[in-house]
């Protein structure tokens, strides 16, 4: 059986996050994309991504050593269950478009759990992060998820359409689409997860479902979903992790309403296999 390493201090280690996000707003800021292929057909990748995934890991590597890697990009390497995780450019399409929201997305994992998030926002120069028992943070100003308690009156954001099964995955998107439009205020579809789970820690969206859970998409923007106060979790109400099948921050008073939407989910792919109680489990995020 493979010995977890002990848990990492997500406060010691968020100047090391801090340094290496300053590092890739810079280069986002003044290097201009010059390449874009194809990944499948919903996304597609740049070579800022990539050069931005490079230069993270190269400035995370010289920081604590020990701590795995994953990109979207370029893969995992290191340690499995102890790891950094990024997206570089998350909302890469808006990213091609000219459209400021795009995010970098880094994260900190442990034991299937993110425990340190920074999330930067480079065109609207905003910055959130949060560590685990440490408050959300956006610019410094701590943060607090809204108060809306009725679904009416709600601003709710949806995962954009594709996902790794796109033909189950459209599918319900198109039912949560229906149900959430005749139900919320609002709906909106940002273009980037990371934003949206931000937005919903700072009080300007009350919701957020991701029907997939792409690590490097959520895991910084749960925990700092989560520190605002969020509840974060899985379709059926569990807590969110990085073994979860969706990822959905809501706020706590419209946690059954958004439960009673995420039946749609049932039977599907998308649903836990089997609810796994990790309530009581030390980094859990319920």
């Amino acid at each position: 059986m493979r010995q977890l390493m002990p848990r990492p201090d997500p406060d010691a280690l968020l100047p090391v996050a801090h340094d290496a996000i300053d590092k890739a707003v810079d280069y986002v800021l003044t290097n201009p994309f010059t390449a874009v292929r194809q990944k499948d057909a919903h996304e597609i990748v740049t070579d800022v991504d990539v050069a931005v995934e490079r230069l993270v890991h190269a400035a995370l590597s010289q920081g604590v050593t020990g701590i795995g890697f994953l990109g979207e990009e370029t893969g995992a390497v290191g340690d499995p269950d102890t790891y950094w995780v990024l997206d570089p450019i998350d909302g890469t399409t808006n990213f091609s478009h000219g459209l400021p929201l795009s995010s970098i997305s880094l994260g900190l994992v442990h034991d299937g759990f993110p425990i340190l998030g920074v999330i930067a926002v480079p065109f609207l120069a905003r910055r959130y992060w949060a560590t685990r028992a440490g408050g959300a943070f956006r610019d410094g100003a701590r943060l607090q998820v809204s108060a809306t308690a009725d679904l009416s009156k709600a601003l709710v954001a949806l995962t954009d359409y594709g996902g790794p099964q796109p033909e189950i995955g459209d599918l319900l998107c198109r039912e949560l689409d229906r149900e959430l439009t005749t139900r919320a205020q609002g709906l909106r579809r940002l273009g980037s997860t990371a934003i949206e789970l931000a937005f919903v820690a700072e009080g300007s969206l009350d919701a957020s479902i991701s029907i997939w859970n792409g690590t490097w998409d959520t895991a910084a923007g749960a925990v700092i979903a989560h520190e605002a106060g969020a509840v974060v979790m899985d379709a059926d109400g569990s807590p969110h992790s990085t073994r979860s099948r969706c990822a959905i921050a809501v706020t706590p008073a419209l946690r059954g309403a958004m439960l009673s939407v995420l039946e749609i989910v049932r039977g599907t792919r998308y649903w836990p296999v089997e609810a796994e109680d990790v309530s009581a489990r030390d980094g859990g995020i319920a």
